[in-house]
């Protein structure tokens, strides 16, 4: 029979396990004035460790800014990997799409974000680019967590293997296909997990061991359609803590009015337990979660992200 301070040994074994892929560096490739946009008095490597610190979080990245394609790639090739690069979708008269193809041509396996800075300049972008070599795109609107929410999402994609599908941590799976929206939904998603893990740590434990349980924290996993989302759930359905979905996007490659009521209804069905928020701009559809189980959120509503805050909270 295994002591007590065996079981607590192969915890702490457990928790160092979690989170081998860390997001250490990153190459920033956009103008001055647009990292001076998302930076506190234009220190935005001291912007990003006050959002860290605020969050009780002690791992922070460093950032290399580069002001174009150009200098980007010269960077790789004298320093080379980063663990991710943030490109302004149009930085200098350069293309992040392109950037990101570049990148992949010259033989450097990392995740390449888009980040715009205007509803417009998004809009144009995705028309007329090819978007798939980009891993993501996040636009911009005046919340400076928005970088710690690209870091995360990037280390959860590349942790949730070992540490939901192996180690059993908690999963939320994130259904939405609205850049404008899920940039701003993961910021307060992320910032009120770190809050209520650091809350809920006890006191007694040292810094050490609260480093390590800060890692066992529920992984976000963003998807923008019903077949990503119902994958997911399929691999680590038992892992899956809940589902936060918008009501309508793609599902089967069509766009689907009732996508997300299909998905939180098949998962309902199989996991009763499983927490469920709905997202929509149209207030009927809110019988339609409530039959299910889910709570419902209100898009276009000024106090959207206060009540999701509650509602992580509350139900999870």
């Amino acid at each position: 029979m295994t002591s007590p301070k065996g079981v607590a040994r192969a915890r702490l074994r457990s928790f160092h396990e979690l989170m081998q892929h860390r997001v250490q560096r990153i190459l920033l490739v956009s103008s001055l004035y647009d990292s001076f946009i998302m930076s506190e008095e234009g220190h935005l490597q001291e912007t990003l460790l006050s959002q860290f610190l605020a969050l009780n979080l002690t791992h922070f990245p460093d950032i290399l800014q580069a002001s174009n394609s150009r200098e980007a790639l010269e960077a790789l090739d004298e320093r080379g990997s980063f663990d991710l690069v943030i490109a302004s979708i149009s930085a200098a008269g350069d293309n992040a799409a392109e950037l990101a193809r570049d990148i992949a041509d010259a033989g450097h396996d990392m995740p390449v974000i888009g980040l715009a800075f205007t509803g417009r300049d998004l809009r144009d972008f995705t028309a007329h680019n090819d978007t798939s070599a980009l891993d993501r795109i996040f636009l911009w609107q005046g919340d400076v967590r928005i970088l710690l929410a690209m870091v995360k999402h990037v280390e959860d994609r590349l942790n949730v293997e070992n540490d939901t599908g192996v180690r059993g941590v908690p999963a939320i799976i994130v259904v939405e296909d609205s850049i404008r929206f899920y940039s701003s939904f993961l910021p307060t998603i992320y910032s009120e997990l770190f809050s209520h893990v650091h809350r809920l740590l006890s006191e007694d434990l040292n810094l050490s061991q609260k480093m390590m349980r800060m890692r066992a924290r529920p992984k976000v996993l963003l998807c923008d359609n019903y077949d990503d989302a119902w994958e997911l759930f399929e691999r680590y359905q038992e892992q899956v803590l809940g589902v936060i979905s918008d009501f309508e996007y793609p599902k089967g490659g069509e766009l689907k009015e009732r996508a997300g009521l299909d998905l939180c209804a098949q998962i309902h069905r199989i996991r009763p337990d499983a927490r469920l928020v709905m997202q929509s701009s149209s207030p009927e559809n809110q019988q339609l979660a409530e039959e299910i189980g889910a709570s419902f959120l209100q898009k276009g509503s000024p106090l959207l992200l206060h009540q999701l805050q509650e509602v992580l909270t509350e139900r999870f």
